[in-house]
């Protein structure tokens, strides 16, 4: 049988500062590194046999949580990225409004 484990990546940059992430590589954060290991002990018993992930760091520093204890190589690609939000990307959600131009 085949398991597909789909894991979020850690906390970012645009999690803590509210800000919208979609293309924006936004770094990891320190609770976001610990977030990290405790995914690599959850994993640490579990057969793995191919990582994917986005290019962006945020998802790429996730997932190699899994890939350095198994020495494997993290598929890396854009179409794995979340969506490009445009003129949203990278702006805080706390804005009440935003000049979005035509």
């Amino acid at each position: 049988m085949t398991n597909i484990f789909l894991i979020r990546h850690a906390e970012a940059e645009g999690n803590i500062y509210r800000r919208a992430n979609g293309h924006y590589n936004g770094l990891v954060t320190e609770r976001g590194y610990k977030q990290i290991e405790r995914l690599r002990t959850r994993f640490e018993d579990i057969q793995i046999d191919a990582l994917y992930s986005s290019d962006l760091s945020r998802a790429s520093d996730t997932a190699a949580a899994l890939s350095e204890p198994r020495e494997l190589e993290i598929n890396l690609t854009e179409m794995l990225r979340e969506i490009n939000i445009g003129v949203w990307e990278d702006v805080a959600w706390v804005r009440s409004s935003i000049h979005i131009p035509r």
